[in-house]
């Protein structure tokens, strides 16, 4: 009897996969997949000061989820970034990134290191808090 190709994937492998594949959207921009993993009711908060970074604070919804990421990333091109570490629970996970950015404003390219945590429901996120150096973002776009 021929092996069956259908593979199930539950529990922590499951989040653990998911995540991997809704960070690499996000590093390729595909923002509306990214914003798809998040519950209908979900939170992005980028923790910061929003006078210094207009998309800090927190949105909720899937489509305002992926209209502040969009913009993040029209304003911020990615040159380079490194998913670190991510510590999984069913219902919660740390992810720590490494990312290399450019301002479209000014050209200026900075390194940040960003520290996220997830919340899940019924595999969905419900909640992502972002902690990343927004003052330095401020100082990389001209803004202070």
């Amino acid at each position: 009897m021929p092996q069956s190709s259908l593979r199930v994937v539950s529990g922590l492998p499951f989040v653990r996969e998911k995540l991997t594949q809704l960070y690499a959207a996000r590093a390729r921009g595909d923002m509306a997949l990214f914003a798809a993993g998040f519950a209908p009711d979900g939170v992005f908060h980028l923790l910061g000061e929003p006078r210094l970074v207009p998309e800090a604070g927190p949105r909720s919804g899937r489509a305002a989820i992926q209209a502040v990421l969009e913009s993040l990333f029209r304003n911020y091109e990615s040159i380079d970034g490194l998913l670190v570490d991510m510590i999984i629970d069913l219902n919660a996970a740390l992810v720590r990134r490494h990312v290399t950015l450019r301002s479209v404003a000014t050209g200026a390219i900075g390194e940040f290191e960003v520290a996220e945590h997830l919340r899940f429901r019924d595999g969905d996120i419900v909640e992502l808090v972002q902690f990343m150096d927004t003052a330095s973002m401020a100082v990389l776009s001209g803004r202070i």
